[in-house]
């Protein structure tokens, strides 16, 4: 078992830092001496290399002045025997080079005593048969014929002085390469040498540190081991705190959203940023409380769910409380949720029931590939809270926004929001250069109708005749109660022949309209209808309202049960027509 540095005597800690401190010292002089010789050995061995390819560089150049005073005298003989200008070319172009080579050559073997005298007696025989070789060019020239001292031409004569200089340059490298080869296994072994030490030394330091090493691992271990339980710590705080911040600015958004669509657009992406390794469904309760209807799913499902179910089929909206319960089984399944799935056998789902003012709204369900952990649990019943609230305020402001804006007694929408809705698509229209139809439409003999059947019949009428309209007109349109029995619709993007043909399609659903009250058959009534048309008979509201309302007077006029198409000139509305 290793003793603990701590617990040893000072004088043991003191000669265990001695020995290490003395075994670093010889270290280090062994090093430097080691060091210094190697260092000696390459900058030896660096310049035998240098003077190797110093000898190399001489031999080249003795080659390359011999190949150039050879090129000069074949020139020289074949100008003399042919007359060739382009020889004479080269030949004047070669020539000069040929002293400027001998002195680099002479430069080069400067130190070299005798190498030097070769030199100059090789320059000088090379210059002999330089100067031959001009000559012969120039008695050519001067008598046209071929000289006689051609058959002096040739570096035969030099080039023994050349092999003298080759020699002598041959020997001076076989003596540089075997300097410069024992300058090289000298490093090798020192190089050697020192890795060896340098091996022991850390063998030796390796047991002398991995004493002390091993005793300070435990209290490592230790410091380790409780840093990552800090460090856990830290982690599900911090992942607290960002859940906490994510449920407040998911409450906010929540409480921003204007309709129950945005909530469900929105609704995904927020809580699978909550909760992203379960995925989610949300299903409201219709008003009739009979069915649920799954509105909303997010992220990767482990469960297989029914999107239509009976609102008992689930256990949490049952009890009232999440299902299943924290830390319990699920011995009593949701019945719109297949679990157990055979597939993931660790798969688990959540439900929590979202209610407000009383008032059950949905259902949240979760399911992921394991059973949603405390946790998860908590973040889930949080933000079911806030989503519940968020659902019973807008379903409030719903109905408060449709009390403001629908009649009350056959549903269409009133005068108000007929004057905003025209005004705005007036706008609309004239930006986009559209059409836009304006029907305003009355049923005949209605205060006659009333006066018989009671105010009970007239209500029921009315209900009726808006349901008509209901249907005789597109998803886009604007049907409205502008008073009494006096209804106008607004038809958008529609040209005169399709308003007209739409006016007589609803006159025709009124004359077959059947209305019962009380178990009571009622008489069948008609409807008259005026139509204007944008921007042709107006481009403001009132504008077409009027004239729309004085075509409504011209089918009046005309009998009743009829459609007219607005006219320039249309006299007053007056009651006894109406």
């Amino acid at each position: 078992m290793a003793t603990n540095q701590s617990e040893l005597p000072a004088r043991g800690r003191f000669g265990f830092i001695g020995r290490l401190s003395l075994l670093y010292a010889l270290l280090a002089i062994v090093l430097v001496l080691l060091g210094a010789r190697v260092w000696q050995a390459t900058y030896q061995a660096s310049e035998e290399n240098d003077w190797v390819e110093h000898t190399q560089i001489v031999e080249a150049h003795i080659n390359a002045v011999l190949a150039r005073l050879g090129t000069v005298q074949t020139d020289a003989i074949g100008y003399a025997a042919t007359g060739d200008t382009a020889r004479l070319a080269r030949l004047n172009t070669q020539a000069p080079l040929i002293e400027t080579d001998l002195m680099l050559l002479v430069r080069l073997v400067a130190d070299n005593g005798s190498q030097q005298d070769r030199a100059r007696d090789f320059a000088k025989g090379v210059e002999a048969q330089r100067d031959l070789a001009l000559k012969v060019v120039e008695q050519r020239r001067a008598t046209g014929r071929l000289p006689d001292d051609v058959a002096n031409l040739g570096v035969s004569q030099v080039r023994e002085l050349a092999h003298m200089m080759l020699d002598e340059e041959e020997k001076l490298l076989v003596g540089r390469r075997l300097a410069a080869d024992g300058s090289e296994s000298l490093t090798r072994v020192l190089t050697a040498v020192a890795i060896v030490i340098c091996l022991v030394f850390l063998a030796v330091s390796y047991w002398l540190v991995f004493g002390s090493h091993r005793c300070s691992l435990r209290a490592r271990e230790t410091l380790r081991h409780a840093n990552e339980q800090l460090g856990d710590a830290l982690a599900e705080t911090r992942s607290v705190s960002e859940s906490l911040l994510k449920l407040s600015q998911f409450g906010e958004v929540l409480q921003s959203c204007r309709t129950i669509d945005e909530v469900r657009e929105g609704l995904g992406g927020a809580l699978a940023s909550l909760l992203p390794s379960l995925g989610g469904r949300l299903a409201l309760i219709s008003p009739s409380q009979n069915l649920a209807a799954v509105g909303a799913h997010w992220g990767t499902h482990a469960l297989i769910a029914e999107s239509v179910f009976a609102p008992e089929d689930c256990w949490a909206l049952r009890r009232g409380q999440p299902y299943p319960l924290a830390g319990t089984g699920t011995n009593f399944v949701c019945k719109h949720v297949q679990w157990p799935n055979p597939d993931m056998p660790q798969a688990g789902y959540l439900c929590i029931p979202l209610a407000a003012q009383g008032n059950m709204i949905g259902v949240l369900t979760f399911d992921g590939d394991h059973t949603p952990s405390a946790a998860e649990r908590r973040i889930a019943l949080a933000a079911g809270e806030q989503l519940a609230l968020a659902l019973a305020n807008l379903r409030l402001q719903d109905t408060l926004r449709t009390q403001s804006i629908r009649d009350p007694l056959t549903g269409l929408f009133n005068r108000r929001y007929l004057e905003v809705s025209l005004e705005r698509e007036l706008m609309r229209a004239t930006r986009r250069n559209l059409l836009l139809a304006v029907l305003m439409l009355d049923l005949d003999n209605f205060k006659r109708f009333n006066d018989s059947h009671g105010h009970e019949a007239g209500d029921a009428l009315l209900a009726q005749f808006a349901e008509v309209i209901r249907r005789g007109t597109r998803s886009e349109d604007i049907p409205c109660r502008y008073g009494g029995e006096e209804f106008t619709v607004i038809l958008l993007e529609t040209d005169g022949e399709n308003a007209l043909r739409r006016a007589e399609q609803i006159r025709g659903m009124v004359a077959e309209m059947s209305v019962s009250h009380r178990l009571q058959q009622l008489e069948h009534v008609t409807v008259s209808i005026g139509v204007a048309m944008f921007p042709r008979d107006g481009r403001t509201a009132d504008d077409l309202l009027r004239r729309a309302d004085a075509a409504l007077y011209l089918a009046k006029k005309a009998g009743r049960n009829c459609v007219m198409m607005a006219q320039s000139d249309v006299p007053a509305v007056t009651d006894d027509v109406l």
